[in-house]
This record gives structure tokens, C-alpha cells and sequence, in this order.
């Protein structure tokens, strides 16, 4: 079943929340995605820390989280737990330099639908939130 999207515009968009300790990061994940027509960044976040509290401020709510693996302050692990407890309709994908399968287990079990590797083209985001999107994991 896929999300349901915003259609305040004539076409459907999905919202999309980027959280990650890299100002720089976080702006390319930003142009990356408002320039898909389908999709526009609703904001992003310096931390995992507090990232419920933060989630639930916001209306309307994020479809997708895109989340550094790696911060300092809460674990992004933890954050990423917390928030597909408190909010299972929203799909976290980890954005990592990690490739480590053990990791990608541990992000699995904490609620993630998939990874983008930051040594990925810029696209591969754009991929894996239209692939969650539509309900489907994305996991190589």
C-alpha cells in the first residue's frame, strides 16, 4: 500500500524529513530532492536527538526520513526505533558510508526500509524513496 502524498500542488508529492550532522550533506539531499517534481524536503535536522518530538510537530508529517547512520548525540539507531514505534507509517532509510552487513541488520531491526550509501550518485536517493514509498524495501 503505498503512502498517501500531499496534493496541495496538482501533483502528488512526497514529504521528505533529512537528518544528518553535515550541514553540506544535508543541503545536497535537499537540492536532490526538491528537484523531483514527486518530492520536496519538509526540512532537516542537525541530530537524532529528539527526533519524535520533533516528527510530531510537524503537519503534515514526513512520508520518508532519510537518516545518517552515523552522529553524534543519540544514536541514529535508537532515534530511528523510537520513531517507527511511535509513527510506523513514516519509512526510514539510512543514508551511511557503512557496508557493513552487520550494521545493516541492526538497521533493519531497528525499523529501517533501506540504505543509500553516501558513495552512491545522488539519484540513488531519489530511487529509494520512490521505492519505499510504493511499500517496498530497499535493501541490496
Amino acid at each position: 500500500m503505498a503512502l498517501p502524498t500531499d496534493t496541495s500542488s496538482s501533483t502528488l508529492v512526497t514529504r521528505v524529513l533529512c537528518v544528518d550532522d553535515n550541514a553540506d550533506i544535508t543541503e545536497v539531499m535537499r537540492m536532490v530532492i526538491d528537484t523531483e517534481p514527486t518530492m520536496r524536503c519538509v526540512g532537516c535536522l542537525a541530530s537524532a536527538d529528539h527526533l519524535v518530538e520533533k516528527v510530531r510537530r510537524m503537519s503534515p508529517l514526513p512520508e520518508v526520513v532519510l537518516l545518517d547512520a552515523t552522529m553524534p548525540g543519540k544514536s541514529p539507531l535508537v532515534a530511528m526505533s523510537e520513531l517507527a514505534a511511535a509513527f510506523p507509517e513514516i519509512r526510514t532509510i539510512i543514508y551511511s558510508g557503512h557496508d557493513d552487513p552487520g550494521f545493516m541488520e541492526q538497521a533493519r531491526e531497528a525499523g529501517a526500509w533501506g540504505c543509500v550509501s553516501k558513495n552512491d550518485d545522488p539519484s540513488a536517493i531519489l530511487h529509494a524513496v520512490r521505492r519505499v514509498t510504493t511499500g517496498n524495501a530497499l535493501w541490496a
